[in-house]
Formats: C-alpha cells, sequence, structure tokens
C-alpha cells in the first residue's frame, strides 16, 4: 500500500511541474504549422478572364480554302472518237469519323486532308460537295455534278 501512494505522489508532482513548464511559456505550446498558407489564398472578387471556349462544346470549323491547281487545257476531241459525256468522278476522299448531337443539331465529324471539320446537314465539306443527310452510321455527300457518296463511319 505504500508503494501504491508513493506511486501516485509521484505521478502527481509530474504533473505539477508540466503545469508549470507551461505556465512559464506564457501559456502557449508551440503551433504546429498550418496545411494552408493563408498568404496564397485570394479573398474577395476573383481577378480570373473567363474562359476562351467551352472544352465540352464542338468547335465549328470554317470550311478549307479551295485548292488553288494551275488551270489545265482542255483535252482535244480525237477525231472519230465517240462524242459520249462521261460523268465527272467524284473526286472528294474523307473519312467519315462519328457524330455529335448538340443543341438539337447533329454535328458530323469529318477527316479531309488531315484536318477534323466539324458539318450540319446541308453545309458544304468542300466547294461544290454538300452534306445530304447525315446519322450516326454514314454520311451522305452530292457532288458538283448531282452525283451521291456515302461515306460510312470509320472505326468501332
Amino acid at each position: 500500500m505504500a508503494s501504491r501512494k508513493i506511486g501516485v505522489a509521484s505521478a502527481l508532482c509530474a504533473l505539477g511541474l508540466a503545469l508549470a513548464a507551461f505556465a512559464s511559456s506564457g501559456g502557449q505550446a508551440e503551433a504546429a504549422k498550418p496545411l494552408v498558407r493563408r498568404d496564397l489564398l485570394v479573398f474577395g472578387p476573383s481577378e480570373q478572364a473567363p474562359p476562351l471556349r467551352d472544352i465540352f462544346r464542338p468547335k465549328f470549323a470554317a470550311a478549307p480554302a479551295a485548292d488553288l491547281r494551275p488551270a489545265r487545257a482542255a483535252a482535244k476531241p480525237i477525231p472519230g472518237a465517240p462524242a459520249g459525256e462521261t460523268a465527272p468522278a467524284f473526286a472528294l476522299n474523307i473519312s467519315y469519323i462519328g457524330a455529335v448531337k448538340a443543341g438539337g443539331q447533329t454535328i458530323a465529324l469529318v477527316l479531309r486532308g488531315g484536318q477534323t471539320l466539324s458539318v450540319k446537314e446541308g453545309e458544304e465539306i468542300a466547294p461544290g460537295y454538300k452534306v445530304i443527310s447525315l446519322t450516326a452510321e454514314a454520311i451522305v455527300v452530292q457532288g458538283p455534278g448531282g452525283e451521291t457518296k456515302t461515306f460510312p463511319r470509320q472505326g468501332d
């Protein structure tokens, strides 16, 4: 029992010494560094500029400039050859990537000459080549001679 009293007395002494040391330091314990530096926080109205464009809406690209090629001389008819007219070939080379529905409209994403274009139904992909219809699976383009060609969607 005596050893128990001595243990309690020594614990009370240690507690008293700790309180005395705390009181002599002015009552303030050394504070840990805060996790957030208040000097870096911006309070009040923000001075940030608004974003340039919404990254979640497709960017409408203007139709690419027409290819500037030197004019060729007209082919001379061969005497004795039949004078049959041949329809011009469909010269547009595109890849249909897919479609995006935005604002109640369907916008087709098309690769042409290494550039991605976004076109809607009724717009021209190139001079003389107009989008006639547009679905998720294919795009139909009408050429300058009135001929149409269907481009299926590429990829998965």
